[in-house]
């Protein structure tokens, strides 16, 4: 039996987007190929200095294995070192604390036969392993360790077009990162395939009788869409926008409507109180464990995503998996998953086209289906595919 080890930068308190993702692909992967997987989480915490600096919070329980949907996780601990925080905003340098660490996590990885990495940092540990072990290793890159950080930092696009191409093989979760990819970082060729995220199996359309019973638990009125954003209140996520979206979302469609927000974030009390002070009556949930987010998405209409950047963001095909319908803005992977009509370009009179289509959604007639690609069976299938091709 051949043995793969997975490896990622994670948070056992929040245990959502790459998270899932991860556990995801390793589960579906089991089901369809014999292999025995390994994961490895790694995540970061500030010591006392780093706290007093950063306004973090203390970290007091620190295990070395989680369990999460059946899959077994060895998590290791790396504490954020100041000096590597100095030598990279004031030097431009590379973290050498930090990769000395992952360079003693890939030595653990002797006896698989492959290692898989997802986004930059742990795609450190991975490289590092492939070339001293002698093993292929594979990176998945998910969105932000594209687009976000590397553009504007010299220091960091400058590693990842390394770790590009020293991977065996790079995964993409949507054409468009990979292409992201190319326009942003380097026109130079490196090796990838597309790889796209899928729903779990909580996330279904559930039974009439049991939407029903649901609406009824949350308080909403039979004859009310429900529309909602759900995600990080945060500045990439344009949730400022918000407040137009919905009152112009509303005076289109000329009945009342059920405005919801879920989720939490830096923007959540700015959020509200814009909310506020444009008239807008929005039910904001907070924090929502995740084995909720099934039920209050089979109650949703219509989510909105009115984001400037996204990978392929789970949340738009979990929401589509419910039943619901999903306008989004057309950035990197969204239009993949929601259809080229459902995303809608940023830019002039942006608010008055998102909301144009948000309308024709909920007035009915327009069938949104996700594509058949976009599961993780397929992808599973994929990816052992790939896999066999270097574990002959």
């Amino acid at each position: 039996m051949k043995q793969i080890a997975v490896l990622f930068e994670g948070d056992i308190n929040r245990r959502l987007g790459v998270f899932n993702a991860v556990i995801n692909r390793v589960k579906h992967l089991q089901q369809v190929a014999d292999y025995k997987i390994d994961v490895y989480m790694f995540q970061v915490y500030d010591g006392w200095l780093m706290r007093r600096v950063r306004h973090s919070k203390k970290v007091n329980f620190r295990p070395d294995e989680i369990s999460a949907d059946g899959i077994k996780i060895h998590v290791t601990w790396f504490r954020r070192r100041w000096c590597d925080a100095i030598m990279h905003r004031l030097f431009h340098k590379p973290p050498r604390a930090m990769l000395r660490r992952l360079h003693r996590l890939g030595w653990e990885m002797r006896g698989h036969d492959l290692v898989s990495a997802h986004d930059r940092i742990a795609a450190h540990a991975a490289v590092f392993a492939g070339k001293k072990l002698h093993i292929p290793c594979f990176i998945t890159w998910h969105g932000a360790s594209i687009y976000t950080d590397p553009p504007r930092d010299p220091m960091i696009k400058e590693i990842t077009i390394k770790l590009l191409k020293a991977a065996t093989c790079n995964f993409f979760v949507s054409k468009g990162l990979l292409d992201k990819a190319h326009i942003e970082l380097t026109a130079d060729d490196f090796p990838a395939e597309i790889l796209l995220n899928g729903a779990s199996e909580q996330f279904k359309v559930y039974s009439d009788d049991k939407r029903a019973r649901l609406r009824e638990k949350y308080g909403i009125d039979n004859d009310k869409k429900v529309v909602a954003f759900v995600g990080r209140f945060e500045p990439v996520k344009n949730v400022t926008l918000l407040p137009d979206i919905y009152n112009e979302i509303e005076r289109k469609y000329g009945q009342p409507i059920s405005f919801w927000a879920i989720g939490d974030g830096v923007q959540l009390e700015e959020t509200r109180q814009m909310m506020k002070d444009k008239g807008v009556k929005c039910h904001f949930t907070g924090k929502v464990p995740p084995e909720e987010i099934p039920d209050l998405l089979n109650c949703v209409d219509l989510l909105v995503l009115p984001s400037s950047l996204e990978g392929l963001p789970l949340v738009v095909i979990e929401a589509l998996s419910c039943g619901a319908h999903v306008v989004a803005t057309n950035v990197i992977g969204t239009a993949e998953a929601v259809g080229r009509d459902n995303a809608i370009d940023l830019g002039d009179n942006f608010v008055e086209r998102f909301t144009d289509r948000a309308v024709q959604l909920l007035q009915g007639g327009i069938d949104q289906q996700l594509p058949p690609e976009v599961s993780w069976t397929a992808t599973a299938d994929k990816e052992n595919a790939i896999y066999h091709q270097y574990l002959q």
